[in-house]
């Protein structure tokens, strides 16, 4: 007997095939627990068995997992097999495979079951072993996916944790780099313009020295916000100590020269209503690239770098509000 699946179904299965031994009804019981039962020691039955199915006159029935709980003094008269016929001779015999016991099944007493009994309960109580095999691979292979989602899921996890810088929470240099990679090579195939822009912050050893290491951190913070606010459509990440980069799809009615003066106004707006008692302010370069340029993304980031340094010449160096 070939069983794909070890369910409660595949016991039906088994009383389905016993015509050839004249049996019209019966019913196969089996332990919680296999029972390991060697010769000539005392066997002890548990309290409680489990009714897996009927066959009564001829037709097989599954019973529903909240009615299979069984008493010992209810194995010969299960309601299931009660019917018109109240009198026949019936036999109770074990299923087992080697030691291990497995059940047993209340069958008609047949002449056929009468020379074949041996031969039954040799045959089911293998069957029922492989039953049993098969549901706890199963129960195996339920953990062994829900591990592997588990698994998968944590290995997600270690990637974005990877790919995030630990103080602001955006991407680091490793993160920018990859995710950067593949929106110019989209891009481009699309035929859309790309910007990549370099940013750096103003006075972070400033601001360091005279208010602390932690408003220097605050400082990197506000800029990762403020970067990400005008960052549309594109990905912006902290690629060193106080460097950052942006890149993103850009309008082709736009000059590049409008990205940085909205990145340069998110400042002014910030610091105005900041209750700090400096100025957050930083610099920024870019690289516009045509939608049929030929520029890899470390290039752009050497061209946007190569303006921020020019821009960064002009910069004042007054921290202090007022």
């Amino acid at each position: 007997m070939q069983f794909e699946k070890g369910t409660d179904q595949s016991y039906a299965v088994l009383l389905e095939n016993l015509s050839w031994l004249d049996i019209q009804n019966a019913a196969i019981y089996v332990f919680t627990k296999p029972i390991m039962h060697l010769e000539k020691e005392k066997i002890i039955l548990p309290d409680k068995m489990l009714l897996k199915a009927v066959l009564r006159g001829g037709k097989t029935e599954t019973i529903l997992a909240t009615r299979q709980k069984r008493s010992i003094s209810e194995l010969f008269c299960p309601a299931e097999l009660e019917g018109e016929q109240t009198v026949r001779t019936q036999v109770l015999l074990p299923l087992f495979s080697n030691e291990m016991l497995y059940g047993v099944i209340l069958c008609d007493m047949t002449e056929k079951v009468f020379e074949n009994g041996e031969f039954l309960t040799y045959q089911f109580g293998s069957a029922i072993k492989v039953i049993e095999l098969l549901k706890a691979n199963a129960v195996i292979q339920s953990q062994l996916e829900e591990s592997l989602i588990t698994l998968k899921e944590n290995n997600i996890a270690l990637d974005t944790l990877s790919k995030s810088d630990a103080l602001t929470g955006i991407l680091n240099r490793r993160g920018f780099m990859d995710a950067a990679k593949e929106i110019l090579q989209r891009n481009q195939r699309a035929g859309k313009r790309t910007l990549v822009a370099y940013i750096d912050m103003n006075n972070l050893k400033i601001v360091n020295d005279r208010y602390g290491h932690d408003e220097g951190d605050f400082s990197i913070k506000v800029i990762s916000e403020q970067l990400i606010q005008a960052t549309k459509g594109g990905i912006a990440g902290r690629v060193g100590g106080d460097e950052f980069a942006i890149i993103m799809e850009y309008p082709i009615e736009r000059g590049e020269h409008a990205f940085i003066e909205e990145i340069y106004k998110g400042f002014r707006q910030y610091n105005r209503t900041s209750t700090k008692p400096y100025n957050i302010t930083v610099s920024a370069g870019t690289c516009l690239i045509s939608a049929k340029a030929e520029i890899g993304l470390k290039e752009a980031l050497n061209l946007a770098d190569g303006k921020l340094y020019e821009e960064k010449q002009h910069k004042e160096k007054t921290v202090a509000k007022g």
